[in-house]
């Protein structure tokens, strides 16, 4: 058996991971140490990223038995960190890998990559079956359209580059919702990109974007929160219409594959996987949860795996606590800068404190590989008060766009939310349900104001007992079984690490307590 690290240097999003003798040990984002956002440092390197692994699994990455680097590759740095001794992995058979080897899928499954473009593709997509992938198409760079273009360019033109491509996507699909058809602008976007017999075009779709949105911007296109809500909605459209038109000749020209896995940065969009998973043909879909270019040195790692035969089919996370961890000891030195209140974690008494209202951070184990707060780095709040975003919106500093989210007790989850489909990717917050009638003035923090639809995250006693536990307690206080999940972390932060960050959210008055392992801080 083997030690295999990967990584994904010299771009945005860059990380490290490492898998020994076919389990993974650990996934690093070089954001969490760097506390520069991957999308405001297009350029980084996995430098602290690969130290952390090296030192908390006491494994130098020269002794090692293999090193992947996934493409595009900066050269210097690669030789220089492995003694020039490396292999290569394509961008998106990387992404492939990951999704369909971690998606627990058996029999005939569509695996489908999509972003801006990482080595000379745009997309790819493989027939999958039992532990083989077949390539069936590839899209090139320069001869094809890009929805994830599409979306990059019109985030940084709708706002002068006050939102940032790899950054601030999110907000326009969170905002999309509150807007309506308009069929100029829906044009317009459509003289960007099209779709038609498994082809996006034209090329040059982040150009055209570039041109169509300034212009739009001079023209007072965006000058309210209304036009650009409208201008949101018809992206969000038009990126919905024209992949479900690809989706829909899939299934016509494959129409026994009806498991479909997803990576890639488009795939961020839990509104466009949500249009996925509803399709009536589609049994389930799976979106890799470090689905952007994160993802990348874990889907290194598994491709060669695969390759040596220590990794021979499809399995399932049980968790995605990829990150570094910290002992009760260590936490305890550091409280001891503070002078904080301590006591032994109780989950019937920090359920008492949701109940009342209380914002809770809550810091448990290695955090969460990819862009979701899971329950190891997450603040905690009841979904019951209209008024929590306002709140929580203004101790952490963020902007009223993004909808929050609700993680919810697995049992309960048909009670809540319609569509039961694919609930091994709900585990990872990776698409949206319509939430229930009967529900929706229960629960308003966590519901979009539009659409009523919401991005829970399922969680299973025996994958999360801790965050189980005290949802449950919750739930036998008020009758919820939900709560409402935001990430550890102020605007334009990354998502934290570690304890010293976790003490300061409290000193600063962000959290009204912190659970961190086995006990509670106060001020």
């Amino acid at each position: 058996m083997s030690s295999i690290y990967g990584f994904f240097a010299g771009s945005h999003s860059s990380s490290t991971s490492l898998i020994v003798d076919g389990e993974i040990i650990s996934c690093v984002e070089e954001e969490r140490l760097t506390r520069i956002k991957s999308g405001d440092d297009h350029k980084s390197f996995p430098n602290l990223s690969s130290k952390s692994i090296e030192s908390s699994s006491n494994l130098k990455i020269t002794d090692s038995n293999y090193r992947i680097f996934v493409e595009p590759i900066p050269d210097k740095f690669a030789r220089e960190l492995t003694n020039n001794n490396y292999e290569k992995v394509g961008h998106h058979t990387a992404h492939c890998y990951g999704s369909y080897f971690t998606s627990g899928m058996d029999g005939k499954v569509l695996n489908i990559s999509y972003d801006g473009g990482g080595d000379v593709s745009v997309m790819k997509v493989y027939l999958c079956e039992d532990g083989k992938m077949t390539l069936i198409y590839s899209y090139d760079l320069c001869n094809t359209g890009s929805l994830s273009h599409l979306w990059g360019f019109s985030t940084s033109g709708i706002s002068r580059d006050a939102w940032k491509i790899c950054k601030d996507e999110g907000k326009l699909m969170g905002m999309a919702p509150n807007g309506h058809y308009d069929e100029d602008i829906y044009r317009m976007l459509n003289t960007c990109i099209d779709y038609k017999n498994f082809k996006f075009f034209p090329s040059a779709t982040a150009t055209k974007t570039k041109f169509l949105v300034e212009s739009m911007f001079e023209r007072g296109y965006f000058n309210t929160q209304f036009k650009k809500e409208i201008f949101s909605f018809n992206l969000q459209k038009i990126t919905e219409d024209l992949f479900l038109n690809f989706m829909s000749d899939l299934h016509d020209r494959f129409p026994e594959y009806k498991k479909i896995c997803l990576s890639g940065g488009l795939f961020a969009n839990v509104k466009l996987n949500q249009k996925i998973n509803e399709l009536d043909w589609v049994d389930e879909i799976y979106v890799y949860p470090a689905m952007g270019d994160e993802g990348l040195s874990l889907g290194g790692c598994i491709y060669k795996a695969v390759q040596l035969g220590e990794w021979t089919k499809p399995k399932k996370f049980k968790n995605v606590y990829f990150g570094l961890k910290y002992s009760n000891d260590s936490i305890l030195k550091e409280s001891l800068k503070y002078n904080f209140k301590s006591e032994i974690y109780s989950p019937l008494e920090i359920s008492k404190d949701l109940n009342e209202g209380k914002i809770i951070g809550w810091f448990k184990g290695g955090f969460e590989y990819g862009p979701r707060s899971l329950g190891a780095r997450s603040i905690l709040v009841r979904p019951t008060h209209i008024e929590t975003h306002e709140v929580l919106n203004s101790r952490l500093k963020r902007h009223e766009i993004m909808p929050f989210a609700p993680i919810i007790l697995e049992e309960h989850f048909d009670d809540v939310f319609s569509y039961s489909k694919s609930k091994y990717s709900s585990e990872f917050m990776t698409l949206c349900y319509p939430t229930k009638q009967e529900w929706i003035d229960k629960i308003p923090a966590v519901i979009q104001k539009s659409d009523k639809t919401a991005r829970p995250q399922t969680v299973r006693k025996e994958n999360l007992p801790e965050f189980w536990e005290i949802l449950n307690e919750y739930y036998k206080l008020s009758g919820i079984p939900l709560l409402l999940n935001t990430s550890f972390n102020s605007h334009n932060e990354p998502i934290i690490d570690n304890p010293e960050q976790a003490f300061n959210s409290l000193e600063k008055g962000i959290i009204d307590k912190l659970v961190i392992e086995d006990y509670v801080y106060s001020n």
